[in-house]
């Protein structure tokens, strides 16, 4: 009986112990969901806890996913309440499945309509849809990157009167009277801007797009971007510099606040963007798919992964048509935007009405006179060639000012002037080749104008090309970086072109090279995980060159300010996020700084107000002499190394 007692007691100390555990949210607990194709189960094994952890704890407890086959359809639920943070191998694990033979290229009930789309009449018609059936790339509750998780927790705006009123914000400059503030050349002036909802109630968070700038009132041709600090309380800090001598007008405008940046986030992991549509070919049987640089590709059941032809990550709906298979595909082209999907209906007006031709439109008004005192030069500034690379990463000051006639006065050192005789010296016996998109081509033509080479036998973008300067024994060449490339709504044949870290990593250990590589445009309408996971490709590649070969130079070709972009999507695309663009870039290439030669277009861009997808011809015009100043002295090519 004793015996009973002492085994009834030590059951109930391990019931009680269990319901602690489960209480305080140690144990694990299991829970399982079926995806929308019906072929893959995950499993999710978190830990519940009302602790806040650090990332690196958050880390440790990231989803375990497995993919498993399944002839189970049902709907994956997306209301769980637990956040998770997976990765880009995570989700594309996940898609496995579709990938491979085995799958059933079998329509599901209920997505007939997509399964018809065969052609480009028939897609072009399905993607203008309001309702068109997207596959999400993350589910409610996941999350990539810290900043993700932050925004999302907000609920979707609904009343547009909580947004900034710009009317009602107030700017401070520190040291101001009555509205005139004073300075000397080259002092820095800190002001603070407050931001109201339309309620006139202080907001009480940060997470807005603030930016600052300055125009000289007289000539508006002298022009500087300032910098904002977020300091997460619905104020933010602003510092500009005097660098010109006369009267300054400041620009303080908030082009996207944040219920925007978390509507523009959550298009992202719907995938609510721009798709690309893949032909394939074969004895003339055609079939037209959609495609994308993510295996969550709608419209079919089953997918080719293209990702081996392409170097980067990409996927097309494979072909119903038994007699078309994977090797098929043939060619590729635009499709138009999608709509804003699961958006309140302030979300869509928010969305409408963002792009702009002046980015003045948002800005806050104010009198306030800047007065500049020339009483002192700016400080003298060492040639380029004897300047490390890492001062071009440090963006808490200007990398420069505008002055008449779009002239790019640098701060990070002096430049010589391009003569013909300074970029045949410099270039010589050297291969200069630009990776990216028709921007890339802009610093592509503007060294050839530098250069005279000759030989280029087609239009650049989508297509490669070279050109050279024989006497000099000077090569050009430009190459498109991986798909998705938004190039024409007609039919580009298929590319046969590398990715650029594959391209980069088969440089000789000999020889004079410079590659200049730029990600932009066409990799933002995706999740900037694919921007990241391009990134680390390209940063990989770049220690291995620069580790045996010192005559090689590498510059990264940052964003720009694009404040027009789609009209009825502003959320794909464009430069809503581009803060969190620059946070992986910086983050990327924190170790190779003193490497890589970082060419700065958005203090550029912004200072001149910048609206469309193809800047000032000056801008490229001044990395091109950014990129031969840094490489070489007076006397021609400079070793650094």
């Amino acid at each position: 009986m004793k015996q009973i007692k002492k085994i009834f007691c030590v059951c109930l100390v391990i019931i009680f112990i269990i319901f602690f555990l489960l209480h305080h949210g140690v144990l694990s607990i299991m829970k399982s969901w079926t995806s929308l194709n019906g072929n893959i189960t995950i499993q999710l094994e978190h830990i519940q806890s009302k602790e806040h952890y650090s990332e690196a704890t958050q880390n440790s407890k990231t989803a375990r996913l497995h993919t498993l086959n399944s002839d189970d359809s049902k709907t994956l639920k997306d209301n769980f309440s637990v956040v998770h943070k997976v990765t880009i191998h995570d989700i594309m694990n996940l898609f496995h499945a579709k990938t491979l033979d085995t799958c059933s290229n079998q329509c599901e009930i209920g997505r007939e309509s997509l399964c018809s789309a065969v052609n480009a009449s028939n897609w072009y018609t399905l993607l203008k849809l309001r309702n068109f059936q997207v596959i999400p790339y993350l589910r409610k509750g996941q999350y990539m990157y810290e900043f993700e998780k932050e925004y999302m927790r907000d609920p979707p705006l609904k009343d547009m009167k909580q947004l900034p009123d710009l009317k009602s914000s107030k700017i401070v400059i520190f040291g101001s009277d009555d509205g005139k503030v004073t300075c000397d050349v080259p002092c820095m002036l800190t002001g603070l801007v407050d931001l109201v909802n339309g309620y006139g109630q202080p907001r009480r968070v940060g997470g807005d797009e603030v930016r600052v700038w300055l125009v000289d009132k007289k000539t508006r041709e002298f022009r500087s971007a300032g910098r904002v600090t977020d300091l997460n309380n619905g104020s933010y800090q602003i510092s500009v510099w005097c660098l010109w001598r006369g009267i300054s007008k400041m620009h303080v405008a908030v082009p996207y606040p944040r219920e925007y940046i978390r509507t523009v986030i959550h298009q992202t992991h719907l995938s609510a963007s721009r798709f690309v549509l893949g032909k394939f070919l074969k004895n003339g049987i055609e079939e037209v798919t959609l495609c994308w640089s993510l295996p969550n590709v709608p419209g079919r059941p089953c997918l080719c992964n293209l990702t081996e032809i392409v170097g980067q990550s990409f996927y097309c709906g494979r072909p119903l048509d038994k007699r078309l298979s994977c090797d098929d595909w043939n060619a590729t082209s635009s499709t138009p935007l999608l709509q804003p999907i699961n958006v309140t209906d302030a979300e869509r007006r928010l969305i409408l009405t963002r792009p702009t031709y002046d980015i003045t439109k948002f800005t806050i008004p104010n009198n306030l006179q800047i007065v500049v005192h020339k009483n002192d030069n700016l400080p003298y500034l060492k040639s380029c060639s004897e300047t490390g690379f890492n001062v071009t990463w440090d963006l808490s000051t200007p990398a420069g000012f505008w002055k008449p006639n779009k002239r790019w006065s640098s701060l990070h050192c002096s430049r010589p002037e391009m003569t013909k005789k300074f970029v045949e010296s410099c270039l010589s016996d050297t291969t200069v080749w630009i990776f990216g998109d028709s921007n890339s081509v802009r610093l592509f033509n503007d060294l050839t104008a530098l250069t005279h080479c000759n030989g280029l036998t087609n239009s650049l973008w989508p297509l490669a090309g070279s050109c050279s300067k024989r006497k000099a024994n000077i090569t050009l060449r430009f190459n498109p970086h991986e798909m998705p490339l938004y190039q024409h709504f007609h039919w580009t044949s298929r590319l046969g072109y590398k990715s650029v870290a594959d391209y980069i990593r088969a440089t000789p250990s000999v020889g004079k090279y410079i590659f200049i590589v730029h990600y932009y445009l066409h990799v933002t309408p995706s999740h900037l995980s694919v921007f990241h996971s391009r990134l680390r490709h390209l940063r990989d590649a770049t220690a291995e060159v620069v580790s045996r070969n010192p005559d090689a130079l590498f510059a990264f070709r940052g964003p720009h300010v694009v404040s027009y972009d789609y009209n009825y999507n502003h959320a794909v695309g464009g430069d809503s996020l581009v803060k969190f663009y620059v946070r992986l870039l910086l983050e990327t290439f924190r170790d190779l700084r003193d490497k890589v030669l970082y060419l700065d277009g958005w203090g550029m861009s912004l200072a001149i107000e910048n609206s469309l997808n193809h800047p000032s011809d000056s801008i490229p015009e001044e990395m091109i002499k950014t990129v031969l100043s840094f490489r070489c002295n007076r006397s021609g090519h400079f070793k650094r190394y």
